[in-house]
């Protein structure tokens, strides 16, 4: 009797989806919002019709959101997928959409090809039938090849096109905060544009009005304006919220509210309405500048003056520091040098150091009552007989800017190209806005440079008048402000101060006195501010010295910013906000 042995059921062949979209939002769209297959639903569909025609029985379910810039065996979701392969082992096929959306270029698919194929798992994409064999691979490779040519072409055209944008003054990306993106009806089209917003832009002088005082640091701005109301618009993945410090510094430094734009480092004039002044930008920048120039932390502990003292034995910064006693908790400065085991500086009370610094005033920051009328009165001698710039000069610089200009348009052109080196396009871009700057200040302000030097210089006079009982009966904000005027450092040792670094403009009045002592037969003093010897200016002739304090501060050129203004002093006046140490065209010209 024959008989026939029973069929052998097939194995069952199982697979898992891996389905990727653009960003996390969309893991969550149970609809069809783009029939390029950028939505779950539609790669959902289609992979489990290709699942269903390959006869397989589905495991498991995949969704990656778009991380931009990973490489595929970096992506979470691919990592859970391939441990679940590695672990159980219950999967043969990988069924995605579409190579394209799973992989940025060849060398990655080729990558993951293999590393599922150490598992016996192999790659099927619903929309690309490639067969099997040799000729099956190669064509899964050189759509692999194309893809990534295709992504790359794709790119470098944003990129182009972003270029012209900002060349056009257009704003790269999403409004900042203090503006919205809008859509606004011209000549009957909707166009994108940037406005400000009408909750937050408000916010945005105020903040940097406030800090300019000098008076705020980033960290007691951020409460004020928070205080105010001032909060950032909510977004899909976080409610309105205070902005954060570093969030706030970073808005201090950022030229877009001055009404410029920044694509791949160079800058371009925006079309969007600038919310604060050249001035007002410059002002916060040079106190941020100081800032951080000083070192000194502000979040806790703070102090007037924190930043301000140095180790007279190491040249370490003192810091504040808490101690607790019988009497509760007190605060002493003491030197870092120590705390690293380099100075042998003793604790000092922070009474102690305060009682130096008023005594201090009256012994480095005081000069004769009768040399500063003389002072005086050259000042105004000097700057008697200036008439600004004459119409040769005026035409030469107008000619000079054409040229500006002009070249200035070259070089933007070709940063807005492709394959230049932006680098040293934005080297020379930056020199030619510096030049052109320096010019139009001197057209704009020529009447007004040695006017500025010379109010400048007479409320430093005025300060110098009486000093330590300006000093001494001033509240903390005043003996900041004198504080961050008059120095950048000063020295201790044990409960006094014994040396210092000057500020402009009083270093030069310094050295003008100590010049002025040595032509009048005196040695200099050994100590406070007439320590600086002739040998540092030469015998200059007094009326020589003042005119060119007039001209020095006249307006430009000063290879030296002050940080810190005089401010909280009256009278006080726009023209005094101006750096310290600058010099005119006429003394430019005089100098050859």
């Amino acid at each position: 009797m024959s008989g026939t042995l029973p069929a052998v059921p097939a194995p069952v062949r199982r697979s898992v989806r891996l389905l990727r979209v653009s960003s996390k939002g969309q893991t969550d769209t149970d609809y069809d919002r783009d029939p390029e297959g950028n939505s779950i639903d539609t790669q959902r569909k289609v992979t489990m019709a290709k699942e269903r025609a390959m006869g397989t029985v589905n495991v498991g379910e995949y969704v990656e959101p778009g991380y931009s810039g990973q490489s595929v065996e970096k992506r979470p979701f691919f990592l859970d997928m391939l441990k679940r392969i590695i672990e159980q082992r219950d999967v043969d096929y990988v069924v995605i959409y579409m190579r394209s959306r799973i992989f940025r270029n060849y060398i990655e698919a080729g990558s993951v090809k293999t590393m599922l194929a150490k598992y016996g798992v192999k790659l099927i994409s619903a929309k690309e039938d490639f067969g099997e064999g040799l000729m099956a691979e190669a064509m899964e490779a050189v759509t692999d090849v194309f893809n990534w040519l295709q992504v790359r072409m794709s790119g470098e055209d944003i990129k182009i096109k972003m270029a012209n944008k900002a060349r056009n003054g257009g704003t790269i990306g999403r409004a900042k905060v203090g503006y919205l993106n809008q859509r606004i009806l011209i000549d009957g089209h909707k166009v994108n544009t940037i406005g400000p917003d009408p909750e937050r832009a408000h916010f945005i002088p105020m903040a940097f009005e406030l800090f300019s005082t000098g008076r705020e640091t980033v960290a007691s701005l951020r409460g004020t304006l928070t205080t105010a109301g001032f909060l950032m618009p909510a977004t899909a993945r976080d409610p309105s919220r205070p902005i954060s410090i570093e969030r706030l510094r970073q808005l201090l430094r950022d030229r877009y509210y001055l009404g410029y734009v920044t694509f791949e480092g160079i800058e371009y004039k925006g079309r969007h309405e600038p919310l604060i002044s050249p001035e007002l930008f410059d002002r916060v920048q040079r106190i941020l500048d100081s800032h951080s120039g000083s070192g000194a932390r502000y979040r806790t502990h703070n102090h007037y003056l924190k930043g301000l003292l140095y180790c007279g034995r190491c040249k370490c910064r003192l810091i504040v520091m808490p101690g607790r006693g019988n009497g509760g908790t007190y605060y002493y400065f003491f030197c870092r040098g120590r705390q690293q085991g380099l100075c042998d500086l003793p604790y000092i009370p922070i009474e102690v150091l305060e009682e130096a610094v008023v005594r201090y005033y009256g012994d480095a920051v005081t000069l004769p009552a009768e040399w500063l009328a003389q002072v005086s009165a050259g000042l105004d001698a000097a700057v008697s007989g200036y008439h600004g710039l004459s119409d040769a000069l005026r035409a030469q610089h107008a000619k000079r800017l054409d040229a500006l200009d002009r070249k200035e348009n070259y070089y933007l052109d070709l940063a807005a190209e492709q394959g230049w080196p932006k680098d040293k396009l934005r080297t020379r871009i930056d020199a030619i806005r510096s030049e052109r700057a320096q010019i139009e200040g001197t057209l704009a302000n020529a009447e007004r440079h040695i006017d500025r030097g010379h109010e400048i210089f007479r409320h430093a006079l005025v300060l110098l008048e009486a000093p330590q009982a300006a000093y001494e009966h001033g509240d903390e904000v005043v003996r900041t402000i004198l504080n961050k005027a008059f120095f950048t450092r000063l020295y201790v040792d044990a409960g006094r101060i014994i040396d210092h670094e000057l500020k402009e403009p009083f270093d030069i009045l310094a050295e003008a006195y100590a010049t002025y002592q040595v032509q009048q037969g005196r040695s200099s003093r050994s100590d406070g501010v007439t320590r600086v010897t002739a040998d540092r200016r030469g015998a200059t002739d007094q009326e020589a010295t003042v005119e060119s304090f007039a001209l020095a501060l006249g307006g430009q050129g000063s290879s030296k910013t002050s940080k810190v203004e005089l401010r909280g002093f009256e009278p006080l006046t726009p023209s005094m906000r101006t750096g310290f140490g600058r010099r005119s065209d006429r003394q430019l010209h005089r100098n050859g």
